[in-house]
């Protein structure tokens, strides 16, 4: 990761944020968050746009949503691995507090080395 580019930007809606500093886009999702096909949609949306006007290096998401999963959601993140993938983005970082939920979405994650972390600076130095 370079440490010349210091561009930060930011996207929310609802209770979810996705961040880009430092070559690395950060979506978080918080414990609260009903993680549902609409949502997954409109993260996508800002997802896909920072891709394609950023130079990305890395993905790290902080799965902390409480509530099971929506199946509407697999599609979005296999979709939004495709973009990452398309984009040149080798390394995705999932942190998370049940490793169920980020296996989750490691298992629609093809094409980008994925990791699950419990801890979010190991995430972040996986992504140096």
């Amino acid at each position: 990761m370079s440490t010349t580019r210091a561009t930060r930007t930011t996207a929310t809606e609802g209770d979810w944020t996705l961040t880009f500093e430092d070559g690395v886009v950060t979506v978080e999702l918080p414990a609260t968050l009903e993680l549902d096909a609409e949502t997954g949609a409109a993260i996508n949306e800002a997802f896909v746009s920072t891709l394609e006007r950023e130079d990305v290096d890395g993905i790290l998401t902080l799965l902390r949503v409480e509530n099971p999963i929506g199946s509407g959601v697999f599609e979005a993140v296999q979709h939004a691995g495709d973009v990452a993938v398309d984009e040149g983005v080798s390394r995705w970082a999932v942190v998370v507090e049940e490793r169920v939920k980020g296996m989750a979405f490691q298992s629609k994650l093809d094409g980008v080395e994925t990791r699950i972390f419990e801890d979010e600076s190991a995430a972040r130095e996986f992504l140096d």
